[in-house]
């Protein structure tokens, strides 16, 4: 009975230290023009990162911030990159992007249900916000860009969502030029190259003379003898 009574107390208690878990994520029921209307950002745009948001190690997980690589705005200011938090659990309306894929993404910066701790970030998003999976690339949604087995994009969706505006292009990386490298055999590594062929035809011409020299002293030693 002991043991019982310790289970259930266990189980309560989990209960009330991570309320959001024990709460279901409740939307509203809003049409498409409705979501795109409430939406600040509305933009096509592939995952590139997620980082965890500042937070304590206690109470519900802090929200995750997710970077994505634009290609087509309808929505906002046009930007090659965009900057989008959401909750990290589901039953706290997170919505869970996945890195390397392509979504529409419905980002406002004006409702937030963040749990755990404000990132910094002025965009956020969650399950009630009308993100969707569509099809890799680059062009303007059509009705079959959806993926996996959602159902096709709704007329009233893309006639709300209106005509996109590409990204403008992402600054190039400035092309390096590595520094030239130290002349090999010189001295500290400082560049200046040794004129080793002047250095040996002086070599060789003092070797000559004196050779010479040598010879001439022997020739006066015979002749004085």
């Amino acid at each position: 009975m002991r043991h019982r009574l310790f289970v259930v107390l266990l189980i309560l208690a989990a209960a009330v230290a991570v309320p959001g878990t024990a709460c279901a994520c409740s939307c509203a029921e809003l049409t498409p023009t409705e979501q795109v209307g409430t939406a600040t950002a509305a933009f096509t745009g592939t995952v590139v990162s997620a980082r965890r948001a500042p937070g304590g190690s206690s109470g519900p997980p802090p929200p995750v911030v997710y970077r994505f690589r634009a290609d087509q705005v309808y929505k906002g200011a046009p930007a090659a990159e965009f900057e989008v938090v959401s909750n990290a659990d589901g039953a706290a309306c997170g919505y869970a992007f996945t890195i390397g894929s392509r979504y529409l993404v419905l980002a406002s910066d004006k409702v937030s249900n963040l749990v755990g701790g404000d990132p910094g970030v002025a965009l956020t998003t969650s399950l009630c916000a009308g993100n969707r999976p569509v099809l890799p690339g680059d062009r303007p949604l059509r009705r079959e860009d959806v993926s996996g087995d959602d159902e096709a994009l709704s007329g009233e969706l893309l006639s709300a969502l209106g005509t996109a505006t590409p990204p403008p292009a992402s600054q190039d990386s400035p092309v390096v030029t590595p520094a030239a490298s130290p002349v090999a055999g010189a001295p500290g590594g400082t560049g200046t190259e040794i004129p080793w062929v002047p250095i040996g035809v002086t070599v060789g011409i003092a070797a000559a003379v004196l050779t010479g020299w040598r010879l001439l002293g022997r020739r006066r030693a015979r002749d004085g003898g």
